[in-house]
């Protein structure tokens, strides 16, 4: 420990370190002040820039005594800020990482910048980032001026010199407040003095700095306060502080918050706990309750304090505690004329005089409770499960060989590891204990596949004295060597029918083990040469059971505009295939047809895996399929998720990849992803072709992306993603919106979330409708709808390309892009951003009442080409590569 504490001692003191102390304005400039530690080079280079966009703006420096470092931004380059910029330091040649000082995270540097008709936000970052993270709005320069006449509990009364900016019969005035990521909305009422206005709701607020700005006119004016008013007043959250910095009005919100002097946490019978606790100072002649706040879920349970011996108590119910695993907060409640809700305040001693650590069983299995001091200094409630430690430790010969241990976290209960049909879920158990072997060439893995070509997904599944599943996870190969088309053990089995089925051990990208399954039924006859392919036959497709891509759209294009024999494939029971079966070389995925196509197609096109296109598993061996020219049309454009597409990924690579814009290309595809300059086309997607308004839209589409950590039902059920979308659909203001405007929300899950939505949200509000899967095409949604609501899905550029509003839900955005972002959310997020409930309904209203008026941005940096020529620009980019590919030849 103590060589550990010296480590860290001597690493702070050889490592450079550039951290930023503070910013302010002078003489035009924006200045950040740096402290440099560690540079002991008497003469530091020092090359300061600013990056906005493609463009470089060198920057003034000034290195100071001591080792400070000021750097100048001039007011001019601030204005060209249109969407994310950053401050870049290279000193000695090398790029330096910026972080944040003492003094910069104790000082007051929440607050956005005020630059011409831009409000700009600022993060530190390794740079100093600076984002016009309000775009969407237009600020004005010229400020209402105003005076604070009275404060009360949730009220603020202002006179303000509105006359001649303001219609004369409104009664309405709106207040818009900002800080350094979010704003929120308040309406004020006037009286019958014009210019005496009321303002209400500020418990929506959270704690923090807030400029207030006035909204005239779709403008949103700065409020300068003629005098300064020092009276607080309180609302169910905070204490509100009035400011006047040089004029601008600023409000500060302070939470309420109550030290506690004394705690007490005992565990009582059937695992309920008696919380007591002691408040030297609140009055004792009002009631109050504990509220256990579930922020993830939205849950939100309150339970009445009693009064004891000068302590305040009360029982937690384990059981209502248990319902999810998130972790809890606790909050003291006030009930009077007045409410209001304090935060605990913890000293750090004070936890370790009581209990704080309890193990209890639920379901089945011990579930770990810990209570602890959260970093805002309250109350918190961590619960954490058994850990299910798996692993498959070796593949070979069909067999797989693993470990399975802390079984005895579940009470009672047995090991099992499951083979599951992704489609029908039908399933076959292997008991596993310890270390074990299992054969698969025992199994009848036929018997469980719900069609001919098939994904058989593996997990571990634990099982009470009562056979009820209480866990049920993947396992992973810990072993694994991801590639796409390729496979670690191969068999082929034959049914009573004689039909080959061939059975390959794969694992995905999280490196958990499934099976591959496609059969060759016993009349498809398989050439004898399967290595010649023709150039002229093209096969294409989505996934197998869609559409409504750039598949379909390029498909229709070919067949009308060349000689091409292009062939389209979806699955027969897919309701997209009833609108184009009528069609020419549309082939049912799986028919003899499709077979024979597959077999001597040159040219493979997919929006996703060409696993979605073939009848057999697209890999080296496997029927000429390293002789054909593989062709990636995508399903949206890159540049958020860290997606599975990379060159590494594959044994024989797309030979084009096709994308929508030259950064997409250059800074995700070739320096990201691995791909070469001549294996990337800017060509644009083929359905954006398609993409043209005649009707005005109406309505809003709710239409949010798949979660890639849930897996099972039970975890769907549980999960944030889950809560945070029915909650959002049941939001009171979120309704009384759409009443009071004539709108309706149009929710479309994402094709796996599907069934639980219906199923499980019921009795929705009558302006909510239910889009079921494969009732009308993605594109024909987007044109349709005014507004759109998603949160991280790609159609977002298809609704910007028709120049309409996208408003995100980022209520998730660190967990989603856990593994990594490609590019800043402010370059691909274009529209508003919501980051809870709150914020998300606040700026669907400003939208609302803006009648859908679009957002303004710039996006040639996304999408290229804004026109109706992709699919030829897509189609002269395939023949030339075919037309090289024959004189390499040569």
């Amino acid at each position: 420990m103590i060589l550990k504490k010296f480590s860290t001692k001597l690493k702070k003191m050889l490592v450079k370190r550039v951290e930023i102390e503070k910013y302010y304005f002078e003489n035009k400039n924006l200045l950040f002040k740096f402290k440099l530690s560690n540079f002991f080079a008497l003469k530091k280079q020092v090359k300061a820039e600013f990056l906005i966009n493609e463009d470089v703006h060198p920057l003034a420096y000034e290195l100071q005594p001591n080792n400070y470092l000021i750097v100048a931004i001039p007011e001019h380059l601030l204005s060209l800020v249109t969407s994310s910029s950053r401050v870049q330091l290279t000193i000695n040649n090398k790029k330096i990482w910026i972080t944040e000082h003492e003094m910069y995270k104790a000082g007051d540097f929440q607050e956005s910048l005020l630059i011409g008709n831009r409000f700009l936000s600022t993060k530190v970052k390794r740079n100093v980032i600076i984002t016009n993270r309000f775009a969407d709005f237009y600020f004005m320069e010229n400020a209402v001026s105003a005076e604070v006449e009275s404060v009360h509990y949730d009220l603020l009364t202002m006179s303000m010199n509105l006359p001649n900016l303001l219609e004369d019969d409104s009664r309405t005035v709106e207040l818009y407040a900002f800080n350094n990521s979010q704003f929120r909305m308040l309406t004020g009422m006037r009286s019958d003095e014009k210019n005496i206005v009321v303002f209400s709701g500020f418990s929506e607020m959270a704690a923090g700095l807030w400029r207030m700005f006035v909204q005239i006119d779709n403008k949103l004016y700065p409020i300068n306060l003629l005098k300064s008013f020092d009276k607080k007043f309180s609302s169910y959250h905070h204490e509100l502080q009035i400011l006047n910095r040089k004029s601008a009005f600023y409000l500060e919100m302070i939470p309420h918050s109550v030290e506690i002097e004394s705690l007490s946490i005992v565990e009582k019978q059937n695992y309920d706990y008696l919380i007591s606790f002691s408040l030297p100072g609140v009055p004792t002649n009002l009631d109050y309750s504990l509220q256990v706040d579930d922020p993830k879920s939205g849950l939100v349970r309150s339970y009445p304090l009693n009064s004891r011996e000068g302590s305040l108590e009360t029982r937690l119910p384990m059981k209502e505690l248990l319902e999810t695993l998130f972790a809890k907060r606790f909050f003291l409640v006030e009930h009077s004329e007045e409410p209001k809700v304090y935060r605990f305040i913890l000293d750090k001693e004070l936890l370790q005089n009581t209990t704080t650590h309890f193990k209890v069983i639920s379901n089945s299995q011990f579930v770990k409770l810990m209570f602890y001091r959260r970093k805002d200094l309250s109350l918190g409630l961590a619960m954490k499960q058994a850990k299910l430690k798996k692993a498959i430790r070796e593949v070979k010969d069909f067999q797989l060989e693993g470990v399975i241990g802390s079984i005895e976290e579940f009470i009672g209960s047995k090991a099992y590891l499951m083979f599951e049909d992704r489609l029908s879920q039908d399933s076959l158990q292997v008991p596993i204990t310890g270390e074990f072997t299992v054969d698969l060439n025992d199994l009848d893995l036929i018997g469980i596949k719900s069609k001919d070509k098939t994904v058989l997904d593996l997990f571990v599944v634990i099982e009470n004295s009562t056979g009820e599943i209480i866990r049920k996870e993947k396992i992973r190969y810990s072993k694994a060597n991801y590639k796409k088309d390729n496979y670690y053990s191969h068999k082929i089995q034959y049914d009573e029918e004689n039909n080959e089925h061939h059975f390959m051990i794969t694992t995905t990208p999280f490196n958990n083990v499934k099976v591959e399954s496609f059969a060759i039924r016993h009349h498809i006859k398989v050439p004898e040469d399967v290595a010649t392919k023709d150039d002229n036959v093209w096969l294409m497709g989505e996934r197998t059971n869609t559409a409504q891509d750039n598949g379909i759209v390029f498909f229709k294009w070919l067949q009308k505009n060349t000689a091409i024999e292009a062939y389209y494939v979806i699955e027969e029971d897919s309701s997209d295939y009833e609108p184009i079966k009528h069609m020419p070389n549309v082939l049912i995925f799986g028919s003899e047809k499709h077979f024979e196509v597959a077999f001597k197609a040159k040219v493979l096109l997919g929006t996703h895996d060409l696993e979605n296109i073939l009848p057999y598993k697209p890999a080296k061996g496997f029927f000429g399929y390293e002789e054909t020219i593989k062709i990636f049309l995508q399903h949206g454009v890159l540049g958020r998720k860290n997606v599975e597409y990379h060159k590494k990924n594959y044994d024989m690579p797309f030979d084009l990849f096709i994308v929508s814009s030259d950064p997409e290309k250059k800074v995700i595809v070739m320096d990201e992803m691995g791909y070469d300059d001549h294996e990337v086309a800017a060509t644009g997607l083929a359905r954006f072709d398609n993409l043209v308004q005649v009707n005005p839209p109406k309505d809003i589409l709710l239409m949010p992306t798949w979660r890639d950590w849930i897996n099972t039902d039970e975890q769907f059920l549980k999960s944030e993603y889950f809560l945070a979308y029915s909650n959002l659909i049941q939001n009171e203001k979120l309704l009384q919106l759409l009443e009071e405007y004539n709108v309706n929300i149009n929710f479309y899950p994402h094709y796996r979330a599907q069934d639980y939505f219906q199923s499980e949200i019921e009795n929705m509000h009558e302006r909510i409708k239910f889009i079921p899967l494969g009732s009308q095409t993605v594109q024909q949604l987007l044109i349709d709808h005014a507004l759109l609501i998603t949160d991280y899905s790609s159609v977002s550029f298809d609704f910007t390309l028709l120049n309409k509003p996208v408003v995100y839900y980022h209520f998730d955005v660190e967990r989603f892009f856990r593994k990594g972002i490609l590019r800043p959310v402010e370059e691909t997020f274009i529209g508003g951003i919501g980051t809870y409930e709150e914020e998300l309904v606040t700026i669907i209203e400003d939208r609302i009442k803006s009648h859908f008026a679009n957002f303004e941005y710039e996006i040639t940096g996304i999408i290229k080409h804004q026109d109706q020529h992709n699919s030829k620009r897509i189609y002269e980019e395939v023949q030339q590569l075919i037309e090289n590919k024959k004189a390499a030849k040569v």
